[in-house]
C-alpha cells in the first residue's frame, strides 16, 4: 500500500517537462497584450462583431422563448420575471 502511494506522488510532482506546458511567463504576456488589444478597440470605438452577434442572438432567444415560459410557470408578478421582462423592453423585443 505503501508503495502504491508513493508512486502516485511521485506521478504527481512537477518535473521539467510539465513546467514547461504551462510558462506562466508566455500565458501573462498573451493575457496583457490580449487586455491591451481589447482596451484599443474600446478607444478606437470598435467592438467585435461577433460578441454583439451572439449577444443580440441570446436576448433575442431569451426574450422570445424564455419569457413565455417563465411568465406561465412563476407568473408574471415574480420578481425575476419582471426584471427579464423590463430588459427585454431596453433590449427592443
Amino acid at each position: 500500500m505503501k508503495l502504491v502511494i508513493c508512486a502516485a506522488l511521485a506521478a504527481m510532482t512537477v518535473t521539467p517537462a510539465t513546467a514547461q506546458v504551462f510558462d506562466m511567463g508566455t500565458l501573462t504576456g498573451t493575457l496583457s497584450q490580449d487586455a491591451v488589444t481589447q482596451s484599443e478597440e474600446r478607444r478606437a470605438g470598435r467592438q467585435r462583431t461577433t460578441d454583439r452577434s451572439a449577444s443580440a442572438l441570446r436576448t433575442r432567444d431569451n426574450c422570445a422563448r424564455k419569457l413565455p415560459q417563465f411568465r406561465k410557470s412563476y407568473g408574471s408578478d415574480h420578481p425575476d420575471v419582471i426584471q427579464l421582462a423590463a430588459l427585454c423592453r431596453r433590449a427592443g423585443y
